[in-house]
């Protein structure tokens, strides 16, 4: 029972609520209280027990006193202008032969609040030159101020400034470390959003790749069976099961992607990402939809980035959808296995396996290629072939960028 209110009182709870609300009249009181106080000392003190050569209390005297303590209001507003009109008020009062009293010790405070909520250049000035007129009073002689007495005061000074200097940079330092925190939190609100945009990329190419695939191998396998099924009843049961069994693929991708979504504790199991492993299994799902696909290899395979497999393995897919979806008949996929580098054709010879988007570079699912090569690193270009047809061509690194 006794923690929560040592954190209440501890951490500022209490504290600091009453500290805000207070904080407008704080200075108000000072001002008020000091200057109460000082015409107290004024009127009261037998000046001639301390310096035969004082005056009695008089108006000049009382007006300096009050000129000084109420410019205290504004010291932490315009700490210069507070502190020069109370030394002003102090310099009326002595100089006129008058008890300073207790001003000598709010002039020390004044010192203080200028150093703490000023500038540190005139907070120094200020006190350089209340050093200097102390030493000329005192050179003066003027009552109540002996030779005796400057070192005391110059030390009382430089104390007064060191303090209020020292809370000023304590102050300043906050300020910088709030400032800080506040740049590192905005950068990592910008870096979150700029993750989930990525991250809803990434989700958005993936579905379409695997939506875009299955969809139109379905469409071309629900049309051959739809016209063949009072025909020729094998072919029909052919493309059910290549329907069926794309479906349940789709189905199995799409709950895996879209399993990352969930929370941690809320695993889901799925497949594993595709690669060039799976490229085999790919064409020949492609082959029984009825387009012929030439497969061949040049060059020594070397370990890839399992990034970069699937980007090669959705470059593939997708081009090969694309021959499906615009009514091609055969298709040629070749991979170049460099030391450092894929190379990936796939070309239709029929002709534009894509329709042309509104740059000429085709659809969104080339645009989710190009985009997916880039992000390791790679390349890509479609377009029509010089040979004839159209050929889309990927270039991908066998280690993604900024992978070790």
């Amino acid at each position: 029972m006794n923690r929560p209110a040592r954190s209440v009182w501890n951490e500022g709870g209490i504290w600091a609520g009453a500290a805000r609300r207070l904080a407008p009249f704080l200075d108000i009181g000072i001002a008020v209280v000091a200057t109460a106080l000082a015409l107290i000392s004024l009127l009261s003190t037998d000046v001639h027990a301390v310096d035969p050569r004082l005056h009695e209390p008089n108006a000049i005297a009382v007006i300096g006193t009050i000129v000084a303590t109420a410019s205290l209001y504004w010291r932490r507003v315009h700490p210069t202008l507070s502190y020069y009109a109370f030394a002003t008020g102090c310099l009326i009062v002595v100089l006129t032969g008058n008890y300073i009293g207790l001003l000598s010790i709010l002039l020390l405070f004044a010192l203080y609040s200028l150093a703490a909520h000023g500038r540190r250049r005139n907070a120094a000035l200020a006190l350089i030159g209340t050093m200097g007129v102390f030493a000329a009073l005192a050179a003066a002689d003027v009552p109540d101020l002996r030779m005796s007495d400057l070192l005391q005061a110059w030390a009382l000074l430089l104390t007064a400034w060191a303090v209020g200097d020292a809370i000023r940079g304590r102050r300043a330092q906050h300020r910088d470390q709030i400032r800080a925190a506040e740049h590192d939190a905005a950068l990592a609100r910008e870096q979150a959003t700029r993750a989930v945009a990525e991250e809803r990329l990434r989700i958005a190419r993936e579905l379409h790749d695997v939506v875009a695939h299955s969809m139109s191998l379905i469409a071309v396998q629900a049309g051959v069976g739809a016209h063949v099924i009072h025909t020729d009843v094998d072919a029909a049961e052919r493309a059910l099961l290549v329907v069926a069994e794309t479906s349940r693929e789709a189905l199995a991708q799409t709950r895996s992607m879209l399993g990352i979504l969930r929370e941690d504790g809320d695993r889901v199991d799925g497949p594993v990402p595709q690669g060039l492993g799976e490229l085999p299994a790919l064409i020949a799902v492609v082959r029984s939809a009825g387009l012929e696909v030439a497969f061949d290899e040049t060059g020594t395979p070397v370990e890839l980035d399992a990034a970069v497999e699937l980007s090669a393995y959705r470059i593939v897919q997708e081009s090969l959808t694309n021959v499906l979806k615009y009514g091609g008949s055969s298709a040629r996929v070749h991979l170049d296995h460099k030391h450092d580098h894929l190379d990936i054709d796939v070309t239709d010879p029929g002709g534009r396996s894509v329709a042309p988007g509104p740059d000429g570079g085709g659809g969104h699912g080339l645009i989710g290629l190009r985009e997916r090569a880039q992000i390791v690193g790679g390349s890509l270009i479609a377009g029509p072939d010089p040979a004839g047809g159209f050929r889309v061509h990927g270039t991908l690194p066998a280690r993604r960028e900024g992978a070790s």
